[in-house]
């Protein structure tokens, strides 16, 4: 381009159908680029023979990028958006990347997001080779969500990206698998603070003050399930000497007694805006408290030694396995859901049981207690008929702060006491209700 566009000018011209929120501010920032191609062609070679493209494909990706290419706005604004994605994970940036369709494409434009994403693999492990990562940690990352994608594109056609958000940790060589589970750099943003003791190196967690909560310590609302005549708000009463709030009970649940903390006693250990990584969950074998703790061993290591200037506090996670109501209807002495849930510092969230009812029932919007029929796992059995007497599961998330790595298998943060808890106030919402 003769002169730089400004961002209106840019985006008034590529017409895209949608762009993240504060994305102006970043592009001000922007220094340019002068790659002259968004995609590297021995790249996109070894890419058609290792997949052993045809020829049509071959040709329509081509057209796609030399659409892209050939237009000198939208390829300065890829190149942009290209130097967004690859940092985007590393600086935890909230922003929502997602499918984008520039207008200007025409009938390539339900390519663009999926070469938007090809175009960061390159940039992405260049980044990482500078930083002396081995390249055994990233250099199949990329060809995870890419198989699934090519097949998609040659077998049926269809260029749209499916989960832009969850494949673009991918793309950008953002997430590590350490042995059983992968990693990626989280901001904690959840109101709770956790405090150590400083002689017993006691962990409990505070929340913050003004949610709602019902008898059964879950948020109000869960499952757009209320509890009127049971539910309490939660408090925060602090002055010079100590703190008086309610306790998360690491089973997963806000306790209604408040809890009082003395200052000179405990010392914040997680607070929000703290960095933590981020755990997800691929599935196959292992799921045991021993490859948890020893890939989480190896996580430490692995951003302390590539990534020092991030301060990683501990982990974070979310999913249905989690919910430790799943304890009530699983073997306890055998089962590894179980296990591995014992060994987190477990907290509620709004999310209800639809991911449970997707990994388990195969549907989202799956109605388990009226088809327990068609269900043959013992899981399905059990769920179903657990909820067939009016309750629900709930998504929990979880902390594991890096201190008690050593310790996971012996559960760090959850006693005896936590369990009791948890089994008399399980489902108390529904006892009010019911009688």
């Amino acid at each position: 381009m003769d002169r730089r566009l400004n961002y209106d000018e840019c985006t008034a011209f590529c017409d895209f159908d949608y762009l993240p929120e504060g994305l102006e501010a970043k592009y001000n920032r922007y220094h340019g680029n002068d790659a002259p191609h968004i995609i590297p062609r021995d790249f996109l070679s070894d890419i058609f023979d290792q997949y052993n493209l045809p020829e049509h494909t071959r040709q329509r990706l081509i057209r796609g990028i030399e659409n892209v290419e050939s237009n000198a706005v939208l390829f300065h604004f890829t190149k942009f958006l290209v130097g967004e994605l690859i940092l985007a994970r590393q600086r935890c940036d909230e922003a929502h990347y997602t499918n984008m369709t520039p207008g200007c494409m025409n009938e390539d434009g339900e390519l663009y997001s999926f070469l938007l994403l090809l175009a960061c693999v390159i940039p992405s492990m260049e980044m990482l080779k500078k930083r002396s990562i081995p390249q055994a940690y990233y250099e199949q990352i990329p060809h995870q969500p890419l198989k699934l994608q090519l097949d998609k594109l040659v077998l049926h056609g269809d260029a749209k990206v499916q989960d832009f958000p969850w494949v673009m940790n991918f793309y950008t060589c953002s997430i590590f698998l350490l042995d059983r589970f992968y990693f990626i750099p989280y901001r904690f943003g959840d109101p709770f603070t956790m405090f150590r003791h400083v002689n017993t190196k006691q962990v409990v967690a505070l929340r913050h003050a003004g949610e709602e909560f019902r008898s059964d310590g879950q948020r109000n609302g869960t499952n757009d399930v209320y509890d009127p005549p049971g539910c309490f708000v939660s408090e925060w009463i602090e002055d010079e000497d100590g703190i008086v709030a309610n306790r998360i009970n690491p089973m997963g649940f806000v306790e209604r007694n408040m809890t009082p903390m003395l200052k000179k006693e405990w010392k914040a250990a997680l607070r929000e805006g703290d960095l933590l990584l981020a755990l997800h969950i691929p599935s196959g074998p292992g799921y045991t408290p021993e490859r948890l703790k020893n890939s989480m061993s190896l996580a430490i290591e692995f951003y302390g030694t590539y990534f020092p200037e991030m301060p990683v506090k501990g982990f974070w996670s979310a999913s249905w396995l989690y919910d430790t109501r799943l304890s009530l209807i699983l073997d306890n002495e055998r089962s590894n859901i179980v296990h591995v849930q014992r060994q987190f510092y477990n907290y509620p969230t709004l999310d209800g049981d639809g991911m449970l009812r997707h990994e388990v029932f195969g549907d989202r919007h799956a109605d388990p207690a009226a088809d327990s029929g068609q269900f043959t796992t013992s899981l399905q059995k059990a769920a179903a008929a657990y909820m067939q007497t009016g309750a629900r599961f709930n998504t929990l998330s979880m902390i594991v702060l890096k201190e008690e790595i050593e310790r996971i298998g012996s559960m760090p943060y959850i006693t005896d006491a936590d369990i009791g808890q948890f089994r008399r106030i399980v489902d108390s919402h529904l006892r009010e209700v019911y009688g």
